[in-house]
């Protein structure tokens, strides 16, 4: 600060200001020698401030200076280029998956103690790590160390399958044990509301770390931390031993970031930088969400300005109130505001809202001052934070210069921020009299941003019988620009009595009047937005006015989710162990402490470049320019490799395969027809991917139309885009159209499901490295041999040349089949081209954008039916997006699953391909079957609300009987269905609990429960899928090695294997058995992993192999005796010379389209807020035929993971496309929105059936990692049923279809909510009045 001595202007006095001048700005005091009254003013000094240009900090306790880092640089980017620290993943680079996170010890800038905190790596700035201490999975325990508890605990629940996510969820865990040793059961499953997994299902993990827990098996403090720190005398491989200090010096890149240590200094480098380009920062979580932003030059990092965080409890001439600094985090402005609340109060209902916030690791980071500047910036981001704080009554407190001012919410959001900056914000104080609520209505229970937020105060007074409302304020957020605030219906209620409904349905009409939303492109439509808005409203109304109707009083509040809970139950034989042997994954705790190899944690080659596929931007046009020059000139561009470098077929697909039968180019060129938005033009090499991305979004291309965009299927039947039609499955005497006419009871109607991102958890990716022999290509792939083939195809060489292997991937579920071969085939084109390695990593917008995914279905059909609902004739005609072509077979596998579990003498099922401008679709997780299972059990519950019955006596008089015959022609010898129904029935308690449901639902007017149960015959396809296996056993030890075919991306098949060769070998300790790689070379001409088949296939093969081991070792074991063990027999056979390496090859043939079927019931309930459509999965129990599992752990894992993603494509996934361009606009964690921890049933029981060996099966077992997700849409139809139960109130219980998905707009809409019907002391609806005008304020 410079407070110099100056000249009193009246006498000449020399002054010097006193040492109590602490900021900039103007001061006035009297000069002592002629008592007359002076002014100075106090400057900034911060023209010194240097730019920050080395940071050091601790990573497992070794010390790193890293100098010249870009601002742009995470402390992901940076973990991952580091050959140690490989352990931590990424994948959305928004925040929104949370396998990024790492643990963060640092001093709390507002208890002033040391802390831990979860953050998401991959939004932490490099330059914010100063003076940071960070642990990674594979610092707190690893093989050589040991395993820390919550990684050996998630591996030994089965809470790791495909392993991707596994290092983030342990980091989360680890981050708040380090804090409270004995967390709450609570505790523990709201921390993780950041975290992603596709494949568990949750279940897994949650019960894992449910060990941790005060009342379960707590960790003691010390055991916290593997490391004693003390290596005196500390035998153990670690970093901390082998190293104490790193330096690195790193390229600069030419912008900026300062760490000023006061607000004087922030604010002059505002000025000084604001024409040049400046932006605050203090958590930069915002990235996350605008991350395809340019970023300013100069950042200023507020994170060491003291005064910025504290928090402090002042009085004004108002009231008390409570002041924050500007970067305070959330996490901490929650915990300030849970230490000054009262029960219930407004602090508490602050609190409460703010946790419904991003997630855990944002809070921990993110400022709340940052987020409403996020808003003030971009309009349509919806501030959680303004719109309550709005609703508070709070204030900003926002400097510039040397003035401060205090602003309201309001006047912020038109203040002009340039050389601003926000200081703190004050709230006031709870009052007794106040009434106050906030809500936020999400597409998911958790980690979203609102459809609609909301903050109500008023003050209430009770005079007699009258109550009366005063200092009102209703802020909305999700309505207009930022907030909006109701002043007209705040104005309509003054003086009036709340305890009237002429009052409320006063204040209804005016809030109808004055509410017009707009509605954000990729989100819900207006109108929703309007009745949400009423319903939040009438909602906060109940809670204000006492003696409401108890049949309303419970639309005031939310559903509140219990802790959650599983019950898993299924039998295995111990004389057959290990096989069928419950065990968790050979490499689970490898993948929990992130030693588990995935293409990215591949070191480096010297000399590597990275790859990003350059995507069109319009769909249905001609490509006319494309305009290469900016990016060429971006730092680290090496080449744009273009269609015509290609050396041979510009088409990765390869040929004469029946799922790719027509061609698509890897780059589209100049002078062709751009099909979809999103399709590859080329591809940018750079130095790194963070300059690969960059410069490939800096290439502009021109395009011409060719004519109106067909974005879906209803656009494309319009359009007449027809590309093939299946042939009809068709059964039964004579013609089906006479069967339905003949039928006492006919209907038609139509049916949709739309499209599912596969959300895979390690994005599409290939390495490819030139070798002598041609390449060298590691693929995150499920199918090897197709990667060979396209590689070949596009470069114009041999197979042979191309050698493909894979270790594991990180999730697939049939994404990663065919359309992993384009990713492949552009970096060998571009290793080719620049003579590198050349490794390619997608960001997930470029991973959403450019491939296809599951495609949606229109079902139309026509049902003829007795008096009882038995099916007579099911007629139905199929219309399948596939994209711009139709590769992938997407119609055989609908026809064949349509029939379900359900006999009907007469079916014809017909299907239709339609082109569309969107990537051509593939496989996703029970192709063709999830769709088609739901059509039809969507046409049983037409029929049953035809005929006036459940929906239960329906599909229970339909299903199949033993020996009967499918539509396809397959008869049935082994059908248990029907049983497996009898025993779900029971065991669900289905009685009992419909009845309570109906209780529940005529006492409760906007809250509804509906329960349904779902069957399943699911046909397993073995034949057509040829596996190869090659299995070594080593002379020196016994241990044993096998490759196959199969690929492991979480399911279990390499333990399955494993499990097969030690029981047939008779090895008895298995952990000398070990999985090496898929290679080309050994599972040459082997078929995709996928159809739920792999690990079956797989093991039949090394069956197959130790059994031809075993012959050939029958003469060294006559050598031994008896109780010889496995190692003493292989070092005999090979002292007689006997060849240890066997190969083992299956191939399945069949003539009926089934191997065998497998066979299951599901009964899901629900919760339905009918005022929001917001809902809870109260409850699933499942019972499924799994055959005599090879392992029960896994398999159950698996059946847990396929309903989860079941629930994501029936209640919160769905896509949004810009009609004008076609650009995907739900391409991020951001907008698309798959199931997270607290989506799953709160409670999920799942059961396998008792003795059911299969004879049809392989080693007796059954199919599990699709059929499960088939019986998933039991939640949409429990939630339909509660819906129903809505509509009744209103006399309008006829039949409608409830499409998939059913998010919760979708929901809430078939609500038929109207705030006509909204009612205080009744529940039956009220007439609408016509007269409306004196409603309004006057």
């Amino acid at each position: 600060m410079s407070t110099p001595a100056f000249s009193c202007p009246f006498c000449r006095t020399r002054l010097k200001p006193g040492s109590d001048i602490v900021a900039v700005g103007k001061y006035r005091g009297q000069c002592p020698h002629c008592s007359n009254s002076v002014s100075f003013r106090a400057k900034s000094t911060s023209n010194g401030v240097q730019p920050l240009t080395s940071v050091t900090f601790r990573v497992n306790d070794t010390s790193y200076t890293v100098e010249n880092a870009s601002p742009s640089l995470t402390l992901n980017d940076w973990l991952k280029s580091q050959p140690s620290l490989k352990g931590t993943k990424h994948m959305c680079q928004e925040g929104g998956c949370g396998a990024c996170v790492v643990a963060l010890t640092r001093n709390d800038p507002i208890t002033k103690k040391e802390t831990t905190i979860a953050v998401n790596s991959c939004l932490f700035p490099i330059l914010s790590a100063n003076s940071c201490s960070f642990q990674t999975t594979e610092g707190i325990g690893n093989s050589s160390a040991g395993f820390h508890p919550i990684q050996a605990r998630l591996a030994q629940h089965n809470g790791s399958q495909c392993g991707f996510c596994s290092p983030g969820m342990v980091m989360s865990m680890y981050s708040l044990l380090k804090n409270n040793s004995k967390p709450t059961k609570q505790e523990i499953e709201d921390q993780f509301d950041g975290n992603i997994c596709r494949c568990t299902g949750y279940r897994g993990i949650l019960d894992a770390m449910a060990t941790f827990a005060a009342d379960e098996h707590p960790i003691d403090v010390e055991d916290i931390s593997a490391c004693s720190e003390n290596c005196n005398g500390c035998n153990q491989k670690c970093a901390r031993n082998s190293l104490t200090t790193v330096k690195q010096i790193l390229t600069p890149d030419g912008s900026t970031w300062f760490a000023p240590a006061n607000v004087d200094d922030a604010l002059s480098l505002l000025q000084t930088y604001r024409s040049s380009g400046i932006a605050l920062v203090a958590g930069d979580t915002g990235k996350g969400v605008f991350k395809f932003e340019p970023s300013p030059p100069v950042r200023v990092s507020l994170m060491n300005i003291e005064a910025l965080q504290t928090v402090s409890v002042g009085e004004n001439s108002t009231g008390k109130y409570l002041t924050v600094g500007a970067a305070v985090t959330l996490s901490n402005l929650i915990d300030v505001l849970m230490e000054n609340s009262q029960s219930g109060g407004k602090f508490d209902a602050l609190a409460q809202h703010l946790l419904k916030i991003a997630n855990f690791p944002v809070r921990n980071v993110g400022t709340w001052a940052g987020n409403i500047m996020l808003s003030h910036i971009h309009d349509d981001f919806p501030s959680d934070v303004l719109t309550i704080m709005q609703a508070a009554g709070a204030s900003l407190n926002i400097v510039e210069g040397a003035e401060a001012k205090e602003y309201d919410i309001a006047e912020f959001l038109v203040t002009d921020m340039t050389s601003k900056m926000i200081v703190s914000l004050m709230i006031p104080a709870e009052d007794t009299d106040e009434k106050f609520a906030a809500y936020k209505i999400m597409p998911r229970y958790q980690n979203a941003h609102a459809y609609v937020n909301a903050g109500f105060s008023m003050k209430v007074t009770e005079s007699g019988s009258k109550l009366s409302p005063s200092g009102m304020c209703f802020v909305y957020g999700g309505i207009a620009a930022r907030t909006y605030r109701a002043t007209s219906t705040e104005k309509y209620l003054i003086g009036k009595d709340l305890k009237q409904l002429d009052t409320l349905k006063g204040a209804l009409t005016c809030l109808s009047f004055e509410i017009k939303p707009r509605s954000p492109p990729a989100s819900s439509s207006a109108d929703y937005r309007k009745s949400l808005a009423m319903s939040l409203f009438y909602k906060f109304y109940l809670s204000v006015v006492p003696g409401v109707s108890a049949r309303l009083a419970s639309a005031s509040g939310s559903i509140d989710r219990p802790l959650s809970s599983g019950i898993e139950t299924y039998s295995s034989d111990s004389s057959k162990y290990p096989l069928t042997q419950p065990m968790p994954k050979i490499t689970a705790t490898l993948q929990a402490s992130g030693e588990a190899q995935y293409l990215n944690d591949i070191p480096s080659y010297p000399n590597e470049v990275h790859g990003a596929f350059i995507l069109s931007t319009q769909a249905n046009s001609t490509l006319v320019f494309l305009d290469t020059s900016a990016a060429t000139a971006m730092p680290g561009v090496l080449r744009v490799v273009l269609p015509s470098d290609i050396p041979a077929e510009n088409n990765w697909r390869p040929k004469d395969v029946v799922v790719s039968q027509y061609a698509e180019p890897l780059f589209v060129p100049v002078g062709s027809t751009v099909e979809f938005s999103g399709q590859a033009l080329g591809m940018v090499v750079a130095d790194t991917q963070a300059h690969a991305n960059a410069a490939a979004l800096a290439v502009k291309g021109t395009y011409k139309s060719l004519g109106p965009l067909v974005l879906t299927i209803k656009e494309a039947i319009q359009a007449g885009t027809l590309l093939n039609t299946s042939t009809p499955v068709i059964s039964g005497d004579g013609d089906p159209m006479d069967a339905l006419k003949s039928s006492k009871h006919q209907i038609s109607g139509e049916i949709f499901c739309g499209p599912q991102y596969h959300f895979y958890m390690e994005t599409q990716r290939a390495l490819v490295v030139p070798v002598e022999d041609g390449y060298d290509v590691v693929s995150s792939t499920q199918y090897v041999d197709h990667c060979q083939r396209a590689i070949a195809q596009v470069l114009g060489i041999t197979e042979s040349s191309v050698n493909v292997s894979v270790k594991r991937i990180g999730g697939g579920y049939g994404g990663k089949i065919n359309n992993a071969q384009q990713i492949s085939c552009g970096a060998a084109l571009a290793a080719s081209v620049v003579k590198r390695p050349v490794r390619v990593l997608m960001d997930i917008d470029s991973n959403m954008r450019m491939l296809g995914c599951r495609p949606s279905y229109l079902s139309e059909y026509q049902i003829g039916f007795d008096d009882d609902g038995k099916l007579n004739a099911v007629i139905v005609s199929v219309s399948a997006d596939c994209g711009f072509t139709a590769n992938g077979d997407i119609l055989f596998l609908y026809d064949v699953f349509f029939d379900n579990a359900y006999y009907c003498p007469h079916w014809k099922v017909i299907s239709k391909a339609y082109k569309t401008h969107t990537p051509s679709n593939t496989a996703c997780r029970s192709p063709g079957s999830v769709p088609s299972i739901f059509a039809m059990e969507s046409i049983m519950e037409h029929v049953a609300k035809t005929l006036g019955k459940t929906p239960e006596e329906v599909r229970v008089i339909n299903l199949y009987q033993k020996g009967q015959i499918t539509p396809y022609g397959q008869q049935l010898p082994y059908c248990s269905i029907s049983s497996l129904w009898t025993q779900l029935i029971t065991s669900s308690d289905f009685q009992t609990r419909s009845a309570a449901i109906q209780t529940f639902n005529k006492e409760n007017r906007w809250k509804k429960k509906g329960l349904s149960v779902v069957p399943l015959k699911f046909g397993v396809i073995l034949s057509g899928a040829p596996f190869t296996c090659v299995i070594s056993a080593y002379a020196g030890d016994g241990s044993v090695a096998i490759s196959t075919g199969g690929i492991e991306m979480g399911q279990g098949l390499n333990t399955k294997i494993v499990q097969v060769a030690a029981s047939t070998l008779g090895v008895d300790d298995i952990s000398l058995i070990k999985i090496k790689p898929s290679y080309s070379l050994i599972g040459a001409n082997n078929s995709t992993t996928g159809g739920s088949v792999g690990s079956e296939l797989n093991c039949a093969a090394i069956l197959s192999a130790c059994q031809v081991l075993n012959d050939r070792m029958k003469a060294a074991r006559a050598k031994l005796p008896a109780t010889a063990t496995w190692p003493q027999v292989v070092e005999q056979s090979y002292k007689m010379g006997i060849n240890l390496t066997a190969e083992g090859w299956v191939d399945v043939t069949s003539r009926q389209p089934f191997s065998y079927c497998t066979y299951g019931v599901t009964c899901t309930e629900v919760e339905l807020d009918v005022l929001t459509g917001e809902h809870e999965l109260i409850r699933t129990d499942m019972l499924y035929d799994c055959g005599e599992s090879m392992n029960p752990e896994i398999d159950v894992g698996q059946a847990q993971g396929a309903f989860a993603m079941g629930i994501g494509y029936w209640l919160t996934e769905h896509f949004v496309r810009d009609p004008t361009t076609g650009t995907l606009l739900t391409s991020n964690t951001w907008e698309y929105k798959p199931p997270s921890s607290k989506d799953i049933p709160a409670d999920f029981r799942i059961a396998f059936l008792k003795d059911a060996p299969n004879p049809l099966g392989i080693l007796r077992s059954k199919a599990v990692g699709e059929p499960p997700m088939c019986m998933s849409c039991s939640c949409l139809l429990a939630l339909k049923h509660a819906i129903e139960n809505a509509r009744s109130e209103i006399q309008r219980d006829e039949h409608f279809s409830l499409n998939g998905p059913a998010t919760v707009d979708v929901v809430q809409e078939n609500c038929l909510v109207d705030p006509n019907q909204f009612s205080l002391y009744g529940s039956a609806p009220f007439a609408r009045k016509t007269e409306t005008t004196h409603l309004l304020p006057g």
